[in-house]
């Protein structure tokens, strides 16, 4: 195995948390490097070692394998806390609707969603990103890096869209 490889490999071990294409053109050869780590996820994923690496939230990080983590979630625990309905559909509103007011959110959901805000703003997994342009200039709210991961996704297009969302929601 050649040395950008296992440069590769570890830095995704050590890491723990997904490592982005410009993380990897400040060690590695910046030269048709996208194709190159492809090739090696790709490499790494069929070794089956029961650990894969994945694309999430705009980069690569190294996971178990879903068949082993049912069987070794048990020993270590669940390490992400899962979220409540409220936050859940909150969450998914903002990333839908981004950038979105509370006061917008609000209206979607028929109740106030502060707390709920407050707390998808404490886990990070939204941000604030500007005023919009109306009096009283109210916050707008987006989804960041972590939303992502915590989705398991690498784009915010990968959600289903807004009208299945609802229509899966009604369901329920």
């Amino acid at each position: 195995m050649d040395r950008e490889k296992k440069i590769f490999y570890s830095s995704l071990f050590l890491a723990g948390e997904p490592l982005d294409n410009k993380f990897f053109r400040k060690i590695l050869d910046p030269i048709n490097l996208e194709n190159r780590l492809l090739d090696y996820t790709e490499q790494f994923n069929n070794m089956g070692l029961g650990m894969k690496i994945r694309q999430v939230s705009g980069g690569f990080q190294m996971v178990t394998d879903k068949e082993l983590f049912t069987e070794l979630e048990p020993f270590f625990g669940e390490k992400t806390e899962n979220l409540s309905r409220a936050s859940l559909e909150t969450a998914a509103i903002i990333a839908y609707k981004q950038p979105i007011t509370r006061l917008e959110i609000d209206e979607i959901r028929g109740v106030n969603s502060s707390g709920t805000v407050r707390y998808l703003l404490d886990k990070n997994l939204v941000k604030v990103t500007g005023r919009k342009d109306v009096p009283g200039k109210p916050l707008l709210y987006s989804t960041t890096k972590f939303f992502l991961e915590y989705m398991g996704i690498n784009d915010i297009s990968e959600l289903p869209t807004f009208r299945e969302w609802q229509e899966l929601k009604s369901r329920q």
